[in-house]
This record gives structure tokens, C-alpha cells and sequence, in this order.
């Protein structure tokens, strides 16, 4: 198997980031890795008759060739089968709104969409293969068409208070030792803006209530802070750093998100949080 990923520079403002992935024919997929409610779009470059298929549980969603997967409020389990290569560009949660925010919060969550087609054609598709011999060959190829393209973060201020608001959220996610726990209301005064402002311009933007998108990030750095732990895990420890009332409430909600206890996640460590751009 081959994979990396890497930021692409003087795009971090729309790209968190770039990754490949190739798995040759006789390699085993197992566990069929999953992907945890995310609040990040991706869009997917692969060979044509490549094919695709993400399972809810309730759902499946399957097609063949490059997708754009937009933000999942559900568990997904990938279905993927050897031999496959993959292209990912994994977008910030604002992303999509400075490539076509009349798209945001379309019904549709997960297939090519027809205004992809004037920013990545199949001549552009067709050239990302050539460059996929090493890292800086793709990022330099996708970085001169992106420069091409001239995208530029937006200047309306819908877009703007919901930057801040991610923003703002992510420094305080960072810098704490604890995950705070985020009021709304002085969010929004952050951004300098009603709450009611704050909830429209997010929801416009990011397609997610702030409610939503909280709990969406919080579970993801629960997840990543569980798989990144070698040794006996402190549920105690968690349970406070990650501002669940009680032990049992942080278990319950691993359980209902992720439809595995604890104990059953750990044995197999199989979720990945950004499709393959976090697969080891």
C-alpha cells in the first residue's frame, strides 16, 4: 500500500489536505474502514471504472469514478476493494461555499455534481495521474491549476462570520487542555454578530447548526485522542476532558455515534476520520 497526505501551501485557507492512496491487487482491505460523522467535505479523484460505496447502516450510496462527498452527519462504512487508487483533497468546512454556495445544502450529499465539472474537467483528471510519482509532483500539478482557477475566500459576510465562528472554535479546541465547553451566544459576539446571525450565516455556509457542528468535532477529537492512546485508557480522564458529564454519558454516546462500545472500537481501532487521509 502507498499513502500520504500533506497541506498544500498558499491554499490553507480552502485545503486541509491533500492525500493519495493506492492499493494493489492481492492486498487485504480488513477491517473495511469507516468513516465517523465528519463536518468536512472530500472530493475524490479515482480511474473511471473505479467504484465507490459508502454504507449508513440504512443506506448505501455507490457509483463509479471521482465524487465529491459533502459533510456526514452518519457513521459510513466503506466498501472498498482492492486494486484502488485514490486522489483526496480534503476541504475546511467552509470550503464548498467559496466554490458554489448555492450548493451547500443541497439534498444531495454525495456524487459528481455538475458545476464540478468547469473547476476539475476530465483533461485536468486525466492529467493528475501523470504526477503521482511523488508527492511534490501532484501538489505542484493541483497547486498551478487551483492558481488557474483564481479562487479567493469569499468577501460576503455570511462567509465571513462563519469563518471566524470555525476559527474561533478550533483556537480554543487547541490551545485548551480540556475541550470548553462553547457558548453560542459569546460566539457570536466574537464575530461580532447576533446569535440568530451566527446560526444563518453557519447553517449557510457549512450546511450544520453550530449545535450539530460541535458535536460533530467534538467526537472526532474524542476518537483520535482514544486511537492514539497505547497503554490502559483513563475513562475518568476522558470523561472530564471531553466535558461529558459522567463516564457512562461518554460511553453512551461513543455507542450511539459509532455503533460499538468502547471496548469493541479499541480491539479494532478501524475508523479513519478523514476517508483514507488518515489511514495507517
Amino acid at each position: 500500500m502507498k499513502a500520504w497526505k500533506q497541506t498544500l501551501v498558499g491554499y490553507e485557507w480552502l485545503i486541509h489536505q491533500i492525500w493519495y492512496l493506492e492499493v494493489e491487487s492481492g492486498e487485504v482491505i480488513d477491517p473495511k474502514p469507516h468513516l465517523i460523522p465528519n463536518v468536512r467535505a472530500h472530493l475524490l479523484f479515482t480511474p473511471s471504472n473505479q467504484s465507490y460505496s459508502y454504507d449508513s447502516g440504512k443506506d448505501i450510496v455507490s457509483g463509479k469514478g471521482s465524487h465529491l462527498l459533502k459533510a456526514s452527519e452518519h457513521l459510513l462504512r466503506l466498501n472498498d476493494n482492492p486494486p484502488l487508487k485514490r486522489i483526496g483533497i480534503t476541504f475546511h468546512p467552509y470550503a464548498l461555499y467559496c466554490l458554489n454556495k448555492h450548493e451547500v445544502e443541497g439534498q444531495v450529499n454525495c456524487g459528481w455534481f455538475d458545476w464540478l465539472t468547469p473547476l476539475f474537467d476530465d483533461d485536468f483528471q486525466q492529467q493528475l495521474w501523470r504526477y503521482t510519482q511523488t508527492p511534490e509532483q501532484l501538489l505542484s500539478y493541483i497547486k498551478q491549476h487551483l492558481d488557474c482557477l483564481g479562487l479567493r475566500p469569499s468577501q460576503d459576510k455570511t462567509f465571513m462570520i462563519a469563518q471566524c465562528a470555525v476559527t474561533e472554535i478550533e483556537r480554543q479546541w487547541s490551545d485548551a487542555s480540556t475541550v470548553p465547553i462553547m457558548n453560542i451566544e459569546t460566539l457570536a459576539s466574537f464575530c461580532s454578530c447576533s446569535r440568530r446571525t451566527l446560526e444563518r450565516s453557519f447553517k449557510q455556509v457549512l450546511g450544520l447548526t453550530v449545535k450539530r457542528y460541535l458535536q460533530m468535532m467534538r467526537l472526532e477529537l474524542l476518537v483520535l485522542n482514544i486511537y492514539a492512546q497505547e497503554e490502559v485508557i483513563d475513562w475518568t480522564e476522558l470523561t472530564h476532558k471531553f466535558g461529558f458529564s459522567d463516564q457512562s454519558h461518554l460511553i453512551r454516546t461513543l455507542k450511539q455515534q459509532l455503533g460499538k462500545t468502547p471496548s469493541m472500537y479499541l480491539n479494532r481501532r478501524d475508523l479513519t476520520i478523514d476517508i483514507y487521509g488518515d489511514f495507517e
